[in-house]
């Protein structure tokens, strides 16, 4: 039977690659290894090696630290690994993402062009705040 910490780093690896829209092929890709292993990470049932979690934490585009934050029911860190802590890294703040979203996600990280990415951003930010009467 997987120890508790390794179900819950799993259980944070799940929450964060589905939040980033990320399938377990594509997570798997990115880290070279195949999606199976991926299943496997997320359920605790194969332990991840720090060299690993960092892989993971660098593909899906967080902090290392985050898969130990306070709030889970047996992970710890010292006061020195609070240090390095993003807020915006906080799973709670990127909730599972809907099927809209992911698509729009997918589309958006296929244009490379900086100027465009930053056009739709505010094209998005115009159209809240028109919604928002503001």
């Amino acid at each position: 039977m997987a120890p508790l910490i390794d179900k819950e780093i799993g259980r944070r690896i799940k929450l964060l690659r589905k939040s980033k829209g990320f399938s377990q092929i594509e997570l798997a890709g990115k880290i070279g290894v195949s999606f199976q292993q991926i299943q496997k990470y997320e359920k605790g049932s194969t332990r991840i090696s720090v060299a690993r979690l960092q892989e993971i934490a660098h593909a899906i585009g967080v902090n290392i630290a985050i898969f130990f934050e306070e709030g889970g029911t047996v992970l710890k860190v010292t006061d020195k690994g609070r240090e390095y802590r993003s807020e915006g890294d906080l799973p709670h703040v990127f909730p599972p993402l809907e099927p809209e979203e992911r698509v729009l996600l997918r589309f958006f990280r296929r244009i490379e062009n900086k100027n465009i990415r930053e056009s739709i951003i505010k094209q998005l930010k115009g159209i809240v705040q028109l919604q928002n009467g503001k």
